[in-house]
């Protein structure tokens, strides 16, 4: 399940035919939070723009909300 979400992280759950059930059922789990899971991804994301002088944070039509995030540094 994994392995397909990598390939095409833009494609619907119910693209995966067979692991719909079990993509549904891990991604409701409790066990699990959506931190833990981002969590790789936000780390490595942060060592490639530790490799830049300068790293853009654009954005599309999705809003951010920074306020109480200790967001040092945005906006120069």
């Amino acid at each position: 399940m994994i392995e397909r979400f990598a390939a095409d992280p833009t494609a619907s759950v119910p693209v995966l035919g067979a692991e719909t059930v079990g993509a549904y059922r891990f991604c409701g789990n409790d066990s699990s939070d959506w931190r833990d899971i981002m969590g790789l991804h936000w780390q490595q994301t942060q060592q490639r723009m530790r490799a830049h002088p300068v790293a853009l944070c654009l954005q599309g039509t999705t809003e951010l909300d920074v306020i109480g995030q200790g967001a040092i540094g945005l906006g120069h």
